[in-house]
């Protein structure tokens, strides 16, 4: 009885979808297009080139070296093994999803373990720095912007502090130099950028639409649209957050749990990256939970 009302229900708000997509086409089509203009004008512009360059720094054995040269600080800081470092860099100057890809990718290629794998994800989720810079100072003051974007930054490291405890063990057969092609990288590179790509502009435009449904079939004050587009997708959560009649302190709290949780949007990607692997998505939204929790708590204090 109970999964023929929610079988009932879900067929309800399909129909009542539809009906919504029938009546209101233009507008649903410009919401698409907008997804699309974001995608390209943000998204691919940045996440493309560094999807080249991870797999390429892998191929030329680069996290073996970050592996070597970081291993006691990282072990000593976060109980892990130096290849850590280089998922932490690179995620850091690239934005994400990033970092799920690059988890990913060194798991494929047997240069982490599952465990490790797993445990990455916890603490090595950045937006992208620039994005960052562009979106909080159409919002606030340069010393805000970079209050905020040091929060987001610092709130990883706190979670990799208080979970070192939790680390695998650290193991040394990762350790190991591995040979390939430069033209053999490039094929599958472009290959696995553009399906990870695709998958991540059908996100956005996913959860653009279902914000605009959402919008127009509810009475929403400006406030609730807000909160609701931060927990579905950040840039249009940041985007309202501009029109918004608040407090400037208000304001910093909202856009920095809305960049630290990161929204489904980026939550969906991650789990569409990580979808054919072992690895565990559950730790990548625990550690969206920890870490909007201790930027909250930062932002307060500071």
């Amino acid at each position: 009885m109970k999964e023929k009302i929610i079988n009932f229900t879900i067929c309800l708000l399909i129909f009542i979808t539809i009906f919504f997509i029938f009546n209101h086409n233009t507008l649903i089509a410009s919401t698409i297009l907008q997804g699309i203009n974001l995608f390209f004008t943000k998204v691919f512009v940045s996440l493309f080139p560094m999807f080249i360059i991870n797999d390429f720094l892998i191929s030329l054995n680069i996290p073996y070296y970050f592996s070597k040269i970081f291993h006691n600080l990282f072990s000593k800081l976060f109980n892990t093994s130096g290849t850590c470092a280089y998922v932490f860099f690179m995620s850091l100057i690239s934005g994400t999803p990033s970092s799920a890809y690059i988890i990913k990718n060194l798991y494929a290629d047997h240069l982490i373990s599952l465990e490790e794998a797993n445990h990455y994800l916890t603490f090595t989720y950045f937006s992208n720095p620039l994005f960052l810079i562009t979106m909080l100072s159409l919002l606030f003051s340069k010393t805000i912007t970079y209050k905020i974007i040091l929060i987001h930054y610092l709130s990883n490291f706190i979670i990799g502090l208080l979970l070192r405890n939790k680390a695998p063990k650290i193991t040394n057969h990762n350790l190991t130099l591995k040979t390939s092609t430069l033209s053999s990288t490039l094929i599958k590179s472009i290959s696995n950028a553009m399906t990870t790509l695709l998958v991540i502009l059908g996100t956005i435009i996913f959860y653009l639409l279902l914000f605009f449904i959402i919008s127009n079939l509810l009475p929403l004050n400006i406030f609730l649209k807000t909160i609701i587009s931060g927990i579905l997708e950040i840039t249009n959560g940041l985007n309202n957050l501009l029109i918004l009649n608040v407090s400037s302190k208000l304001k910093e709290i909202i856009a920095t749990c809305i960049i630290s949780f990161g929204g489904l949007s980026i939550n969906t990607q991650v789990k569409a990256i990580l979808e054919d692997t072992n690895i565990n998505f559950s730790y990548f939204f625990k550690g969206r939970l920890y870490q909007t929790l201790i930027s909250f708590i930062l932002i307060l204090i500071f």
